[in-house]
């Protein structure tokens, strides 16, 4: 007895999984998959298994570029930090050997308190143009990610910033992905 599963029957099975799944979005969403031949697009797309194995290396690709990037900023921050503290700890060094000279110490800790606000002004510039930077590289990863599923075939998917178009695709992900969780062992992909 042949324990795989045919075409017939995959598609079957992936049928009513997806429409489990559509069946728990909102209304509007729902009706996109209806239309056009979308979900029938969607199923037909993953019966050879390529796009399961396409969307787990892409999701591999985004967690190591997300753990780069907040590894990178982590040490932005601490490098940030220990400079600060650094300087903080100059400023009372500098106070404590003027403390004699009071005439002066007001014109230090005024200095001080400019030199400090200079440099958390300037990190936090500096952080906020990182931020910027990472935000670009995520959104360089979501087109990469859009353009190589649309080669693959999948429905919904193009490049595209609009959110409600985004967040189709972002469903459709997340039932490709639970599919591929689902799958029997009979599917062989």
């Amino acid at each position: 007895m042949n324990n795989q599963l045919d075409a017939t029957q995959r598609r079957e099975y992936l049928s009513k999984q997806l429409n489990n799944l559509i069946r728990d979005l909102p209304p509007k969403y729902q009706e996109r998959y209806q239309q056009h031949g979308f979900r029938n697009q969607l199923i037909s797309s993953l019966l050879d298994g390529t796009v399961f194995s396409i969307v787990q290396g892409l999701q591999e690709i985004q967690s190591l570029a997300e753990k780069n990037l907040s590894n990178e900023r982590n040490r932005l921050v601490k490098i940030t930090k220990e400079q600060e503290n650094d300087l903080i700890r100059k400023h009372r060094e500098d106070e404590q050997r003027c403390a004699d000279r009071p005439q002066h110490l007001n014109l230090l800790q005024a200095a001080n308190k400019r030199e400090l606000e200079a440099f958390l002004k300037r990190t936090n510039e500096e952080q906020q143009r990182f931020d910027m930077k990472v935000i670009l590289e995520l959104d360089q990863k979501v087109l990469e990610q859009q353009t190589t599923l649309e080669k693959a075939g999948v429905p919904f998917m193009y490049a595209t910033n609009k959110p409600n178009d985004v967040r189709l695709q972002m469903f459709t992900l997340e039932f490709i992905q639970k599919l591929s969780q689902s799958l029997p062992p009979s599917f062989n992909l």
